[in-house]
């Protein structure tokens, strides 16, 4: 009977022990849509097990969330007051939760770090209102790829610049031989807007310029016909990115303008097919980014919560990390200072080619608030300009004209 109550009584300790364990530990929402992405998903599930292992006291509850559900779901949990603690957004999403007063300001905790001296320069544009709201975990390019193969027996050399690069997609279209210059997204899709900005800035001007929509200047109106013609001339009409991205690697089309991710698509090719298949830094200027990965912390949490959601943070943008990062996803580290080693340029040389052409990179999209603020409203506006240029027999100027007037309505600049 004694045994029996000296075992109860030990393990009610060990019981009572367990909860004070429990109930001292800090759980952390983390939302994230990269959770089930491979290379994405190793990272940070490897990340992840070695801060709570180094951080007993705190538990990472990882939340989720697929991408096509993603903003969606963020609304609903900030908007309920629920949101996760810590919440990974891509950048040119950041706007609509900064100007709702969603995410935390950080700068008091940057002070100090290297994040505030070793950093890609689109680190700046997560400030709003004058205070940082984020870090960049991933910057960001774009490569060009090429099938060298088909360029060879077509004549033509490997471009040097945008003039260069058009005439080349023009003459290696062959639509009766079904071969195409060029794998773009040409349907509704994000990147079809990313491409109104892209022809815009690598022709020489934006479609935003001194504060004010700048679609009807004659220059941009020329730079969006050449997208016209460009894309909707020589690549397959109706393909999201993974059907261009997919046509490009079995050999049916000779370019492809994507991010540096596109790399492990590369490796899917055949064996024949994989050595034709090459990757460089964009042979025009600017170099430009189409928006990194960003981590962010609600605003309101405890201060318990908060200084253990700034802890993981600086765990995964610590050097190590980044390097994994890079090494694992093939996505430029938000550092500027190089995280990979000798041996690691040796083994991927690609790697060294990404991050050189992210340090160079300037913002696609544009930085005034407003836009930022409302960028799924303006992003639909030049989405059906977007399809109108590759769809229809509408005049350009006409086109762009419509989209100006309905972006100087629902997002005003003055």
């Amino acid at each position: 009977m004694l045994k029996a109550l000296i075992r109860g009584a030990a393990l009610g300790a060990a019981l009572a022990a367990s909860t004070l364990v429990a109930q001292a530990q800090t759980e952390l929402d983390f939302a994230s849509w990269q959770l089930e992405e491979p290379g994405n998903a190793d990272w940070w599930k490897a990340a992840i097990k070695a801060f709570e292992a180094q951080n007993p006291d705190i538990k990472i509850k990882q939340n989720y969330i697929p991408f096509a559900d993603y903003l969606t779901q963020l609304t609903i949990r900030f908007a309920s007051n629920r949101p996760p603690a810590v919440i990974q957004i891509s950048e040119q999403n950041y706007g609509a939760y900064a100007s709702q007063g969603w995410l935390a300001p950080l700068d008091a905790r940057i002070q100090g770090t290297d994040i505030a001296t070793d950093w890609a320069s689109a680190q700046a544009d997560l400030k709003w209102d004058g205070e940082t709201r984020g870090v960049l975990i991933s910057n960001s390019a774009l490569m060009l790829f090429y099938n060298e193969d088909l360029l060879q027996k077509a004549g033509v050399a490997a471009p040097k610049n945008w003039d260069e690069f058009k005439a080349a997609v023009a003459k290696l279209t062959d639509k009766q031989a079904g071969t195409f210059g060029l794998s773009a997204v040409t349907t509704e899709h994000p990147t079809a807007v990313e491409d109104l900005h892209r022809y815009a800035m690598w022709a020489g001007t934006s479609l935003v310029k001194d504060g004010k929509y700048n679609l009807t200047a004659p220059e941009v109106v020329a730079a969006l016909d050449a997208y016209r013609q460009t894309v909707g001339q020589n690549a397959p009409l109706g393909n999201n990115s993974a059907v261009a991205r997919q046509l490009f690697v079995d050999g049916r089309t000779a370019f492809l303008i994507d991010g540096p991710w596109v790399w492990s698509w590369l490796e899917k090719a055949t064996p024949a097919m994989r050595p034709k298949l090459k990757m460089v830094r964009t042979p025009f200027d600017p170099q430009e980014a189409p928006g990194g990965i960003t981590i962010h912390i609600a605003e309101g949490l405890d201060e318990g919560t908060a200084d253990a959601a700034w802890k993981f943070v600086q765990f995964v943008t610590q050097p190590e990390w980044q390097r994994a990062y890079l090494k694992q996803t093939g996505q430029p580290a938000g550092r500027k200072s190089p995280v990979l080693t000798s041996d690691d340029i040796a083994a991927a040389p690609q790697l060294e080619i990404i991050s050189a052409a992210a340090m160079a990179s300037k913002p696609l999209f544009p930085t005034d608030q407003r836009i930022r603020g409302n960028f799924a409203e303006y992003s639909a506006i030049l989405m059906t300009a977007a399809l109108k240029l590759l769809s229809t027999q509408e005049p350009t100027d006409a086109v762009l004209k419509a989209a100006q007037d309905q972006l100087e309505a629902a997002i005003p600049l003055d």
